[in-house]
């Protein structure tokens, strides 16, 4: 359907957004933004799109005064619907980790204590993640965390890697920009002047390593430890998932009891 030539009214913008964004506001205000939807329209087309810009948007004071008003900082970009106690979720339409202006006006007057990126740098290029690291440094407490967990390049299934890799297979992993591995994070920090905490990896060949991680500081679900999903409730992908690994390396899955594992590691601002 083409939406450009759509008469954006009144009633229009209620059915847009809802009632419950609606009501906030009055006519003239609502007049105003129609202005804008209309424009975010013709750009893109998109009443799906739009509405996402425009609720993002509205949510920002929102979500500037909680972080403001938070003693700890604790923020999950690109949150979805993730959700955990003492954490600030925010979506994209809300905050680009890679935007200096949406950088500073959120965090300009209150630094982060934490910041938890489950399967969200995967989806940027190489040189924003770095971008990201660089121009976020200065809103970082000292000490502050970025645990980041992606896919790992060198899980040793193949069919994982299918999956999860550059324009992966399963669903979300169409648009996966990089695969990266722990020499790829070894590098990066170096790079950006962040000490780096390896907490779970499969090496350059095929080894995993792992070690213990504090939750307070960040909640993964797709991890050895805490992932459910297509290989834990479906045999025949487990199945797929193991053969396809070199038989030299298949005993640490059977021994650690584990199938799809992160690239997990802490990047800290010293």
């Amino acid at each position: 359907m083409v939406y450009r030539n759509m008469n954006i009214n009144l009633i229009v913008f209620n059915e847009i957004l809802g009632n419950e964004v609606c009501s906030r506001f009055d006519d003239n205000i609502k007049k105003e933004i129609i202005l804008v939807i209309k424009g975010w329209i013709y750009v893109h087309n998109n009443i799906s799109c739009v509405k996402k810009k425009i609720i993002g948007k509205l949510k920002r004071p929102y979500i500037k005064n909680k972080i403001l008003s938070s003693e700890i900082v604790k923020i999950v970009p690109g949150a979805g619907k993730t959700r955990y106690e003492g954490w600030i979720s925010i979506e994209v339409q809300e905050l680009d980790i890679t935007s200096t202006y949406d950088l500073n006006y959120y965090f300009a007057n209150k630094k982060i204590d934490n910041i938890l990126l489950e399967h969200v740098i995967e989806h940027i290029d190489y040189k924003n993640f770095i971008h990201f690291l660089v121009t976020i440094k200065p809103y970082l407490k000292k000490g502050a965390i970025i645990r980041i967990a992606v896919p790992d390049r060198n899980h040793p299934s193949e069919y994982v890697r299918l999956l999860t890799g550059v324009n992966g297979l399963e669903p979300g992993a169409d648009d996966h920009k990089y695969f990266y591995g722990i020499d790829d994070f070894e590098n990066i920090a170096c790079q950006t002047d962040y000490k780096l905490d390896k907490v779970e990896y499969f090496d350059n060949n095929g080894i995993f390593h792992k070690n213990n991680f504090d939750l307070s500081d960040g909640y993964i679900s797709r991890c050895s430890k805490n992932y459910k999903g297509l290989f834990t409730e479906n045999n025949e992908e487990y199945r797929k998932m193991i053969e396809s690994v070199p038989e030299n390396l298949r005993e640490q899955f059977y021994k650690l009891n584990i199938s799809y594992t992160s690239l997990l590691a802490d990047f800290i601002n010293e």
